[in-house]
């Protein structure tokens, strides 16, 4: 193991690179690893030498509590740094000037677009970091000598932070699988779970303790159908067909993220061809999104609530929008479990683009049920998260083009010119 001369925090043998200049300093696996706490005694160590700015992220982060800030107050606190460091109540700060703070990326955009002199980022949980997050994100840390590190336990080959840091990675990126067998510290408790999982369910062991992708769908409402999707090839290339007419359906949210997906409906194909979501943002903004797509539009669907008054608005969500020259109507939603099934009725049929929809498919991919501690057993309802929002705007989508006809002819195969990136032909 390395000590560090300025402070006495050790380092096992498995993140001594982490010391080694570059851009991107990946570490992913499974349970136990130790990845977080390393991360955080580097950063510490680091924070000694000079003062540094220190951003320390994730997808969402509800409140402090949601952060590494106890994690590295914890560590503070057990190596005796409490000299050198202050922990405040949103943020931590090093005698020299150094400072350590914590912000969500999703509904924090553009906070996080003007932060300057950022030293480093840690991304904590990466594996649910939406592409739209990686793109705001990347180009913010902008300092010369800044680095990225990201943590992250695998959970489907397709999250976007999984193909960035792992599948495509490059030179500029230390990359670094580790897992329970890599941390001198691991506890005789732990070990002893370990071991019992292994036997009871060595699929799961494979994901929860050796870092290999969730092959059960634990708890997900449509991963099943996804990956099906994915099986045969229906999500890929999906381009937008000129002369027909794009839907689109809506969950609009306030405090939540507003998330929109646009499909056409070629034949008896259902084609989803892009998907776009965003916090913080004025209606203005979504109506300027909207007109700036090429799209030849039919109609604008937006859930029941959007029609409502409310408290200090002008109108409705779905009369503003007419007056931001977005045409709407508001549809009736049904029952949550069969607005899921419509959509997982969509899914066995649909097909839908795999770049402009990648935030789209991320967030189908891990809707899950909500837990009941209590009972030991999902719950009928979805866990209102992250993904909660791309979900039930995809279930509206299904409520709008979902044939119930079952007569139909099955949808047919696509031509043979189908994903080199031009136009179909006509069918």
């Amino acid at each position: 193991m390395s000590q560090s001369s300025r402070a006495q925090i050790q380092i096992p043998e498995a993140f001594e690179c982490i010391f080694q200049p570059k851009r991107y300093k990946v570490f992913y696996g499974g349970r136990g690893g130790a990845k977080s706490h390393n991360i955080a005694r580097y950063l510490l160590i680091e924070g000694t030498k000079k003062p540094m700015r220190f951003l320390c992220a994730r997808e969402l982060q509800g409140s402090i509590t949601d952060s590494v800030h106890k994690l590295l107050a914890d560590i503070i606190s057990d190596h005796g740094l409490n000299g050198f460091y202050t922990v405040l109540q949103n943020s931590i700060r090093g005698a020299n000037g150094t400072e350590f703070f914590f912000k969500g990326l999703k509904h924090n955009a553009t906070e996080i677009k003007s932060m300057e002199g950022v030293d480093k980022a840690w991304i904590e949980e990466a594996e649910k970091v939406s592409q739209s997050s990686w793109e705001i994100l990347i180009p913010t840390i902008r300092k010369e000598g800044s680095e990225i590190l990201v943590s992250f336990n695998p959970k489907h080959p397709t999250d976007p932070t999984y193909i960035n840091f792992v599948a495509n990675a490059d030179d500029r990126m230390l990359v670094r699988k580790v897992d329970w067998s890599d941390n001198p510290f691991f506890p005789d408790t732990l070990n002893e779970e370990r071991k019992a999982l292994l036997k009871n369910d060595p699929t799961a062991y494979r994901h929860v303790w050796e870092g290999d992708f969730d092959e059960r769908h634990f708890g997900g409402v449509y991963a099943t159908y996804v990956e099906e999707m994915r099986k045969d090839e229906r999500i890929c290339p999906v381009p937008y067909k000129h002369g027909v007419d794009v839907v689109t359906a809506w969950d609009v949210g306030k405090s939540d993220s507003t998330a929109i997906w646009f499909a056409q409906i070629v034949g008896f194909q259902v084609r989803v061809i892009d998907y776009y979501e965003a916090s913080g943002k004025d209606l203005e903004h979504y109506a300027g999104v909207i007109k700036d797509k090429p799209y030849r539009y039919g109609s604008h669907n937006l859930p029941h609530d959007a029609g409502h008054d409310r408290l200090g608005m002008k109108g409705s969500i779905s009369d503003q929008l007419k007056k931001l020259g977005v045409p709407n109507k508001v549809i009736k939603v049904g029952a949550v479990s069969a607005r899921i099934e419509l959509g997982r009725e969509l899914l066995k049929e649909c097909y839908i683009d795999q770049t402009s929809c990648k935030d789209g498919i991320h967030a189908l991919l891990n809707y899950q049920y909500e837990w009941d501690d209590k009972k030991q057993k999902f719950k009928d309802k979805p866990l209102h998260d992250w993904a909660s929002d791309g979900s039930d705007a995809f279930g509206y989508l299904a409520q709008v083009v979902k044939r119930r006809d079952d007569t139909k002819p099955a949808p047919p195969p696509l031509p043979d010119n189908y994903g080199g990136g031009g136009s179909w032909q006509s069918m």
